[in-house]
């Protein structure tokens, strides 16, 4: 049901892209920094600190664009020193998945690793209608995405991806009248995971337990507006 909805979505956007406007009122494209925080991503890796995103948007009326937006965010760190909680005793019976995300990182690496380097990333593609409010020079808008989100969770050698369908509401302010504006945006993303697709748990998803991902963004960028 609830892919059903994102594809409802994907599709609906799509019809709006390929239907002629009677008046084209420009476009514009947008760039700047944003901020990822989600509560399940891993146990050292509650947010994503280095992000970015491109958007792209086609106007149709005043109040009415079709907007495309990529973006990514990304943590990579590492521990001072390996751990040496298993020099001694039988391996971990969990599985890399369950073990990267119920322990710190500090307490997975052998102590023959002296670098224990985690990597997370997510990078989200997603399109659909925005809303704007008022023709001043501070213009409010809405806007309904929904799109694909690749998901990685690496610590050294060991390595899961996703691809999930995602949907993504959100909220923000341009501020500029001229060519140029400057965005403040605010998003919740609900990236869906669905049941394991394989017998051991998790073998296939960097999400903990199977859960869905609800992820959280704040971004920051300049708005370059082109015709209309």
């Amino acid at each position: 049901m609830r892919r059903c909805a994102v594809l409802g979505c994907i599709v609906a956007a799509m019809t709006l892209c390929s239907v002629q406007p009677v008046a084209a009122q420009g476009a514009e494209i947008s760039g700047g920094y944003s901020f990822l925080s989600n509560d399940s991503l891993a146990v050292n890796s509650s947010s994503l600190p280095f992000g970015f995103f491109f958007g792209a948007a086609r106007h149709f009326t005043d109040n009415l664009s079709i907007v495309f937006d990529l973006n990514g965010h990304y943590m990579r760190g590492g521990t001072p020193s390996a751990s040496t909680e298993f020099v001694v005793g039988p391996l971990p019976t969990e599985d890399f998945q369950g073990f990267s995300f119920n322990r710190a990182e500090d307490q997975w690496c052998s102590p023959r690793i002296t670098a224990c380097e985690v990597h997370t990333q997510a990078v989200s593609m997603v399109a659909g209608p925005r809303f704007y409010f008022g023709t001043a020079a501070a213009r409010p808008f809405v806007h309904i995405m929904g799109g694909v989100t690749r998901s990685l969770r690496k610590i050294v050698f060991s390595a899961h991806t996703s691809t999930n369908l995602t949907f993504q509401p959100g909220v923000g302010i341009d501020v500029g009248a001229g060519s140029t504006a400057f965005r403040i945006q605010f998003d919740y993303r609900r990236v869906f995971f669905g049941p394991p697709a394989q017998p051991a748990p998790g073998a296939s998803l960097v999400s903990k337990d199977g859960a869905d991902y609800q992820d959280f963004t704040i971004a920051f960028g300049v708005v370059y507006r082109v015709g209309g």
